[in-house]
Parts: C-alpha cells; sequence; structure tokens
C-alpha cells in the first residue's frame, strides 16, 4: 500500500505554476491542494493604503488594484480585521495590504503575476 507521504514525493509541479508553493493534502488517497488558506496576519512589509476615493472602497476593488485579481479580497480583509467584506473600508481610513512577494511565499499569489 502506498503512503500519503509517497504520494506526495511523486508530485512534481514545474517553478512557474501557482501551486509550486501551496501545501498539497491527501483526501480519500487523492492529492488536492491547499483546502484552506492560510491566515495573513499584519507584517512590518505591509503597505499602507489610504482610502481616498468614495465608491472604491470594496475590498475586491482594492485587491485588483494591487494584485490584479479581486480574489483576494480575504487577504486584505483578514490582515486588517476587518469581518464583512461588503461594507469595504471608510473613505479616508488606512488599510495595512499584503506585498505580493508575501502572498506568493505563501502561495496565495503566483509569484509571476
Amino acid at each position: 500500500m502506498t503512503s500519503d507521504s509517497d504520494i506526495l514525493a511523486q508530485i512534481k509541479v514545474p517553478d512557474f505554476s501557482m501551486f509550486q508553493a501551496t501545501q498539497a493534502y491527501i483526501v480519500d488517497g487523492v492529492p488536492v491542494w491547499g483546502l484552506m488558506r492560510p491566515k495573513v496576519m499584519p507584517d512590518d512589509s505591509d503597505q499602507v493604503f489610504t482610502m481616498t476615493e468614495a465608491g472604491q472602497n470594496r475590498l475586491d476593488l482594492v485587491s485588483a488594484v494591487f494584485y490584479q485579481t479581486p480574489g483576494l479580497w480575504d487577504a486584505i480583509a483578514t490582515v486588517n480585521n476587518l469581518f464583512d467584506p461588503l461594507m469595504g473600508a471608510a473613505q479616508g481610513s488606512t488599510l495595512r495590504i499584503p506585498t505580493k512577494n508575501r502572498l506568493a511565499s505563501m502561495g496565495l499569489l503566483n509569484k509571476n503575476t
């Protein structure tokens, strides 16, 4: 019988793949990628962004500006302790924005983006 670690050892991921830094798990004998995103904690490398325009405060829009994808709004929400992504952030408030390099090192963002 093949062990989970043997199955994982056989997985070869190209360096350019967005899954290169993503944890793989075995579920019922099948490898799956990243069941959960790691929690993004505040870090000294975070950028500080001030919400200057009314109507541009939705976190998916902020994510699109910084990461060229709206899909990382939850990383911004988590690092800023925002619990309702639909509320966004008020005009004039500041947000911590994790750097692309940090999100890439966590497997949340393709390094080539």
